[in-house]
Order: structure tokens, then C-alpha cells, then sequence
């Protein structure tokens, strides 16, 4: 699809048994956004009536889009797929408990004309349980602590984006706290917008597992896979490498004394604890190696690189970009206050 045929803006709504709140938040999502924008409500497998009112949204409003699971297979999962299907110049994504307002998609949309790539809301007034909201600052301190990178609310649902962060991002099971973090890491400009929040109308989170515990195994996780790629096997060669060589180190000085005096007297522990960490490194070289094959197998079929910022070889294309910025979107997406933007990639903030 060319650029001039996308949708403005894409909304990504993964949902699970939302019956009741659904019918509004349809409602206020057209209300907030051009009439050309694409809705695309995945369903996580709900064994409500969701279903059926997806079906007859999707009947009578052509701009929604629905994709149903034949059963829960999670957040992160349903959102990938709403990525997949997305053919907007901006993706954003909300949650379906209406706590967040769709009013707030274009004000955090006109934000990306200011250079960013991905923008975040902070619900800096939550309106939730005080045991939720504790454990949810605790873990955004703590993922900015590990990190590096200082987030006020990175899991918060309403988010705006570039379709290149879309297209660069993977999502395994749990990542969806982390969109704003993957999309650092990868080059994009990311920052946060304050946005009023509302507590919920309807039932309680359909969600589980947000527990703070699971979220930070995944923080581990994504941060020893992010900061090694590229090599992601070299920690363990290194590893493997070093405990090596202390046990033959210690086994030598074994050998020494039983060739020296002839015994090593009571140094047996010490014994043991060479010939266990010559094992284990041997392993864990081993590991490393078959891991790097692995590796380099498959980034043969797709090269790692970093996410690209767009250049003109010539003036042509920058003059013709802004061109583009220049002229008046006949859609009415300014009365909306949604803009696509040039779409190049940048670089993160110093």
C-alpha cells in the first residue's frame, strides 16, 4: 500500500470479554478521529458476547476491523497481530476499559510533529486500587533503574507511534510493557504525555499476570536479549572461558603439589572445585559456540541492523517532503488534530 493510500491513524484494540464497555468505546473512538481512520479491535479469545458485537460494529461502521483468536493467547500476541494488520502512517494503541479517553489519540499524535517517533501517555492521576497503582510504580522504577532510561508510566496502554516503530518492533509473550523501552533501544525518539484517567466503569482487569515479579523476569530478559544482540552468545563463550580456565588453574596447582610432594593432603574440596568448574565451563563454551552457530545462521537469512533514519540523496525528496508537510490534509485530519508526518526515523535524544 502506497503512502498516500494509508489510513491516517490506526487504533489497535486488544480486548477480552469487554461487553459491556465495548459499544462506548466504539462510539468515542469515531467521535475522536477522522472519519478515514482504521479501528481494529482484536479479540483475545472472549467467551462473552464480545464477539457478537464485534461482528456487528465491524457490519455497520466500515472503518472497523476484527480479528478474533480461538482462544487467550495474550496481550502482547494480540497486539502483534493488530501490528500486522495496521495500514495506518500512525499506529496507536488503548485499552478497552474506557480509563483511558480516544480524546487524548490526536492530542498525543500532534506531539510526534515534534520529532518524536513514539509517544506514551502517564496517567499521573490514577484512578485505581492502591495496592495496583504501588505495585505499578514500583516496577516503573525499577525498569528505569535497570534500564537506564527513566520512564514515569512505560505499561500504560494508550500509546501513538510511527508506523516504523510498529514495523521494527517484536513482541514475544510479556513485551508489551516494554514498547516504549524496544523502541528506545532500537533508535527511535520516545517521551511521555500527561493524559487524565478514569476509573473502571465495567467488571475489573481482564488482563492477569501483571504482577510485578512476572514483569521484571521479563525486564531480565529483554535486557540481556537487547544488549546482546547481534552476539547474543558471546556472554556465555566468556563465560564458559573464564570458569575454564580457573579450574585448569586450580587443577594445575593440584598436579603441582601431588607431583612436588606427593599428596595434596586435605585439599580435596579444593580438588573437587576445580574439576566442577572445568566441567561447567566446558559446557557453558560449548553453549556459547553452538549458540553463535545458531546465530549466524539466522542472521545470514535476515541481517541485524539498526533502525534507519531516511535520507534524500539529493534535495528532491527533502523538498518534496515538505511539500507534503505543507499541504492541507482534505480528509480533515487537522480538525482532529491527527498528523502522519514525514515518517522518517530519528535518532534518540542526546
Amino acid at each position: 500500500m502506497q503512502q498516500a493510500d494509508r489510513p491516517p491513524i490506526s487504533v489497535v484494540v486488544p480486548l477480552l470479554n469487554e461487553e459491556a464497555s465495548l459499544p462506548e468505546l466504539h462510539e468515542r473512538l469515531v467521535a475522536a478521529l477522522p472519519a478515514d481512520a482504521e479501528l481494529i479491535f482484536v479479540d483475545d479469545g472472549s467467551t462473552d458476547s464480545t464477539p457478537d458485537l464485534l461482528r456487528k460494529l465491524a457490519a455497520r461502521d466500515r472503518r472497523t476491523r476484527v480479528i478474533r483468536f480461538r482462544r487467550n493467547f495474550g496481550k502482547s500476541t494480540a497486539l502483534l497481530e493488530g501490528f500486522r494488520r495496521a495500514s495506518g502512517q500512525l499506529v496507536a494503541t488503548i485499552d478497552a476499559d474506557l480509563q483511558e479517553d480516544p480524546a487524548e489519540i490526536p492530542r498525543l499524535a500532534s506531539k510526534l510533529a515534534e520529532g518524536y517517533d513514539l509517544v506514551g501517555a502517564w496517567r499521573r492521576a490514577r484512578n485505581d486500587p492502591f495496592r495496583k497503582v504501588l505495585g505499578s510504580r514500583l516496577f516503573n522504577g525499577l525498569t528505569s533503574f535497570f534500564s537506564g532510561v527513566a520512564f514515569h508510566d512505560i505499561n500504560c496502554g494508550l500509546k501513538v507511534m510511527r508506523r516504523e516503530v510498529v514495523e521494527d518492533l517484536v513482541l514475544a509473550g510479556g513485551y508489551h510493557r516494554f514498547i516504549p523501552l524496544l523502541a528506545h533501544w532500537k533508535g527511535f525518539r520516545v517521551t511521555e504525555a500527561e493524559v487524565g484517567h478514569r476509573p473502571r466503569k465495567h467488571g475489573r482487569s481482564r488482563y492477569r499476570g501483571e504482577q510485578i515479579f512476572q514483569g521484571l523476569l521479563d525486564l531480565a530478559v529483554i535486557l540481556f536479549l537487547v544488549r546482546q544482540e547481534g552476539r547474543p552468545s558471546r556472554a556465555f563463550v566468556a563465560a564458559g572461558a573464564a570458569l575454564g580456565a580457573l579450574g585448569i588453574a586450580i587443577s594445575a596447582y593440584i598436579a603441582y603439589l601431588r607431583l612436588a610432594y606427593g599428596t595434596i593432603s586435605s585439599r580435596f574440596p579444593l580438588l573437587s572445585l576445580g574439576l566442577v568448574l572445568l566441567v561447567v565451563g566446558v559446557q557453558l563454551f560449548s553453549l556459547g559456540l553452538f549458540g553463535e552457530l545458531l546465530a549466524y545462521h539466522f542472521r545470514s537469512r535476515r541481517p541485524f541492523g539498526p533502525a534507519l533514519e531516511d535520507s534524500a540523496v539529493d534535495g528532491v525528496a527533502e523538498e518534496a517532503t515538505k511539500a507534503d508537510a505543507s499541504t492541507p490534509n482534505a480528509s480533515g485530519d487537522a480538525d482532529h488534530g491527527v498528523t502522519a508526518g514525514s515518517g522518517r526515523r530519528r535518532s534518540p535524544a542526546p
